[in-house]
């Protein structure tokens, strides 16, 4: 794939495959970056290629503004991305709120007349139409008490949090993400004609089996559960089981 320079720092594409017959743009988690996908760049089939989304402020991005507020950051992704749905079927991956973040543009495309993805596959993410109200906010908590929090909900370690590495590189993206999840609501639209795949965790206190399974109401087409093991940051030790589950969910399409 060509990568207008624009385009670059939203877009972004390890391994271009011209040959292609399947993009997949993956959506990382709260605090993390495109970097999450490095590995499925070059470890997914050759029919596949791989384009992790890159958010402002953070990774290679860190010198520019963030955006807290989810309904600007969908807007503006949606515009920097609508060049290349157009071009070759598409997928979604996204991991926790990056799942959410998938969903919902997918919803932005069919509301504006654009492409939708041939396959959504949504992992450790809640379907929000059953969630009762927003979780209890984090951003105004002290640097302390926010990673005391979050090591409480996803059950990272409190010595990686509290580690330099972490509090310098990782921390200011995720109190910006904090916020945009602060500021998504969810609003009720028809399923979508889309097939899902929700991916969740036995060991996730975050995302529960109820939660994961209730994506099936968001589609009139296909739907498979996959629960796999670990917490909620299952995405790298499950990887190898996550690709073998994405390839079988796609084979109706990509024979």
């Amino acid at each position: 794939m060509l990568v207008p320079p624009v385009y670059r720092r939203w877009v972004t594409c390890p391994e271009p495959r011209p040959q292609a017959k399947l993009r997949l743009f993956c959506f990382h988690f709260a605090g993390g970056d495109a970097s999450v996908f490095r590995l499925w760049a070059r470890q997914l089939p050759a029919f596949m290629e791989v384009c992790p989304i890159e958010l402002p402020g953070r990774a290679t991005r860190r010198g520019e503004p963030p955006i807290t507020r989810f309904p600007e950051l969908l807007d503006k992704l949606a515009s920097m991305m609508l060049p290349f749905v157009k071009q070759m079927p598409f997928a979604f991956f996204g991991h926790s709120f990056g799942g959410v973040t998938a969903f919902e543009l997918a919803r932005w495309l069919r509301r504006s007349g654009g492409p939708l993805p041939v396959h959504l596959f949504l992992s450790a993410s809640p379907a929000m139409h059953i969630r009762q109200g927003p979780p209890r906010p984090l951003s105004h908590l002290s640097d302390k008490e926010f990673l005391k929090e979050v090591a409480s909900r996803f059950g990272t370690p409190l010595e990686v949090l509290y580690s330099e590495d972490f509090r310098l590189g990782v921390l200011p993206a995720l109190r910006t993400d904090a916020l945009v999840g602060e500021s998504y609501q969810y609003a009720p639209e028809p399923p979508l004609d889309v097939p899902i795949s929700s991916f969740g965790a036995w060991q996730d206190t975050e995302v529960s089996h109820e939660e994961a399974n209730s994506w099936r109401l968001q589609t009139t087409g296909r739907f498979q559960l996959r629960m796999f093991q670990g917490s909620h940051l299952f995405l790298s030790t499950e990887r190898p089981r996550i690709y073998k589950a994405m390839l079988e969910d796609l084979a109706p399409q990509f024979q």
